[in-house]
């Protein structure tokens, strides 16, 4: 699938200078540009625009980058910001809003590139991390890294996720393993499958997320031990699920 690449920029001139450095960059990039972070705000929030990069210019009429970037996060929390700005003065409030990267006007494009480089290089290795989640006519996109776990119940499966809400689709705990990072993730009784990255205790027949105890299956027993502390050593070692 084609980068989606979204411009905030009042200037229209800016607009079409970065419009056309990203497409000599690589032409397949999908790119939409807003003159105003109200608009932008809009359509992000009512879903009919999405995008993997936003390239955020911070002095603009209305409300500014810096505040058209706290209301993102408040509804976006993984989207790439790179702002734009002729001062370097917002540096530390653009670390606030978790910004990526931060270049200054006017740019050249060697200075472009190496930020836009890496930062398709982030999404390349977190696409491989998304899980897409249908019930009903609705697909939920989520991270896997955020699962707690997963739970099968009247061929329904329970996404227990990080931040406590639960989504449900239906399936076979089976068939949704095949989709997930197999070193992290495990089953370890008919009805759950546990990502080894939130487990906080170990016993001979039971796993402990938080304040919720998995029961391991005596089929599942010896090999949970070892696959609990195959990943703990994994995440000493730099190897963890980020």
């Amino acid at each position: 699938m084609p980068v989606k690449i979204a411009i905030c920029d009042d200037a229209a001139e800016d607009i079409e200078q970065l419009s056309n450095a990203l497409s000599a960059y690589d032409n397949s990039f999908e790119i939409t540009s807003f003159t105003r972070g109200e608009r932008l705000m809009d359509e992000l929030r009512d879903g009919s625009f999405t995008a993997d990069l936003l390239f955020l210019d911070i002095y603009m009429p209305g409300i500014d980058g810096i505040q058209t970037a706290q209301e993102i996060r408040g509804i976006q929390k993984e989207l790439k910001i790179i702002f734009l700005s002729s001062s370097k003065e917002h540096y530390q409030q653009a670390y606030e809003v978790f910004a990526f990267n931060y270049i200054v006007k006017p740019f050249d494009r060697e200075r472009l590139y190496a930020v836009l480089s890496r930062a398709l290089n982030e999404l390349r290795k977190e696409s491989g991390y998304k899980l897409g989640i249908r019930y009903k006519g609705t697909v939920y996109h989520r991270d896997c890294r955020d699962i707690l776990y997963i739970e099968s119940r009247d061929k329904l499966l329970l996404f227990h996720l990080a931040d406590e809400t639960v989504l449900q689709c239906y399936g076979k705990l089976d068939e949704i393993l095949g989709e997930l990072p197999e070193k992290f993730f495990f089953r370890c009784h008919q009805s759950f499958l546990v990502n080894l990255s939130y487990v906080t205790e170990v016993g001979d027949a039971y796993f402990r997320v938080g304040q919720t105890v998995i029961s391991i299956s005596r089929k599942y027993g010896k090999a949970a031990k070892e696959r609990y502390y195959a990943c703990l050593f994994s995440h000493m070692g730099g190897g963890q699920l980020q």
